[in-house]
């Protein structure tokens, strides 16, 4: 079985549409596909044969044009983007997502536990956007989601990559679509510890532990990946370099980051397609 991960990274998910566009045009598919934070949207698209759907709301057309910078965040782009889009402005195929026959998840993170789940909703549309909404929820910036009367939050948090999940659902090759070169950190909350502590250390304490202890797992996880390549199981696709930030407002950038993606990809098709034989 063929697996594909999508990693989160806000508008560092540019780098994934242009992969996953030229992944479509050449009608490569997978059995099961699982996406983290904002790898989550581009899963559904996907899945749902909307892959220029992830471009769209990145890049949305200038009379559109929101930005789901910092200023922004706490306007409700992000709810606008998760509930307001799919029935208007960038229609989301929910007919052909739910009877697709591609196993999809999406990654969260338990406020109660502070351990990842993994969600699968394929015939309930309010769900599965507090899905999404839950794995796309950075700390502070948004408030936890509701799912099943239990409370969840981005699911980078607890685990960003998750291919030891995927294989023990049965993958036996994963290509993993990573949003940062190798030699960028990922984010580390540690940096603001005291609010974290804060916010999130009375109520949630096992929560705020995994939030500072991210980086550390982040790293070691990504270290443990190598194996795996080693061994021909995983084939990791990320930028050579720094393409864009995470909540990046330039539209030329943006479009450039996009192209630069969709040919590397381009670059890399005969791999994939070998990868996966």
């Amino acid at each position: 079985m063929t697996g594909l991960i999508i990693e989160g990274g806000g508008r560092r998910g540019i780098f994934a549409a242009g992969v996953l566009d030229l992944l479509a045009e050449n009608q490569i598919s997978f059995d099961y596909i699982i996406g983290i934070s904002s790898g989550a949207q581009a899963a559904l698209n996907f899945v749902a044969g909307q892959s220029e759907r992830t471009k769209q709301i990145i890049i949305p057309p200038k009379d559109g044009w929101t930005g789901l910078g910092l200023k922004k965040m706490f306007a409700g782009d992000l709810k606008k983007m998760v509930y307001e889009y799919p029935y208007g402005r960038f229609p989301f195929d929910f007919k052909r997502f739910f009877s697709s026959p591609v196993k999809t998840e999406i990654v969260v993170t338990s406020c109660d536990t502070g351990e990842a789940e993994y969600f699968s909703e394929k015939s309930d549309e309010n769900r599965l956007l507090d899905i999404l909404l839950a794995s796309c929820s950075l700390p502070v910036l948004y408030s936890k989601v509701s799912i099943d009367g239990r409370e969840y939050m981005d699911g980078s948090i607890a685990d960003a990559l998750p291919y030891e999940h995927a294989f023990e659902m049965g993958c036996d090759k994963l290509i993993i679509i990573m949003s940062k070169p190798a030699d960028e950190q990922a984010t580390d909350y540690n940096r603001y510890r005291r609010t974290m502590q804060m916010v999130y250390g009375k109520r949630y304490p096992v929560f705020t532990e995994r939030l500072l202890d991210r980086l550390d797992r982040y790293n070691a996880q990504a270290a443990a990946m190598q194996k795996y390549i080693d061994e021909g199981r995983i084939l990791a696709i990320r930028p050579p370099r720094t393409l864009v930030g995470t909540f990046e407002m330039n539209r030329e950038k943006l479009e450039n980051a996009y192209r630069f993606s969709y040919i590397f990809a381009q670059d890399k098709l005969e791999k994939i397609k070998d990868f996966l034989k």
